[in-house]
């Protein structure tokens, strides 16, 4: 998309590596204060996990494996390109969902704001 050479179903897929990338390090991957840098980075870096011991930031080998599947930079080999999202649901980071549970609204949230009406 940032070449602008269309794109399809599997940016979505990019796009959620990105969110649950952001979600557990804090930032986004690829990222640089400099918007331009920042897209060539997209394009060409390989992805970077932050040292842990100088960080203070764990992330398994599940989830590294998840994010850098969905992150892949060729989307002919990005995770969910061949069976959508039942890839993704096949993957062992999911091993301990239970999916069913959740569609059939069964599991409970474990945090439930209060929000004055």
């Amino acid at each position: 998309m940032i070449v602008g050479s269309g794109h399809d179903h599997t940016l979505d897929w990019w796009a959620l590596g990105v969110l649950i990338y952001e979600m557990i390090i804090g930032i986004p991957p690829f990222y640089h204060r400099n918007q331009n840098q920042m897209y060539v980075l997209i394009q060409q870096a390989p992805l970077r996990w932050p040292d842990s011991v100088k960080h203070g930031i764990s992330v398994s080998d599940d989830a590294k494996d998840l994010i850098t599947r969905l992150l892949e930079k060729d989307r002919k080999k990005r995770l969910g390109q061949k069976k959508d999202v039942q890839e993704i649901l096949e993957h062992p980071f999911f091993k301990e969902v239970d999916i069913q549970a959740i569609l059939d609204k069964k599991v409970k949230a474990e945090f439930i704001p209060q929000v004055d009406q």
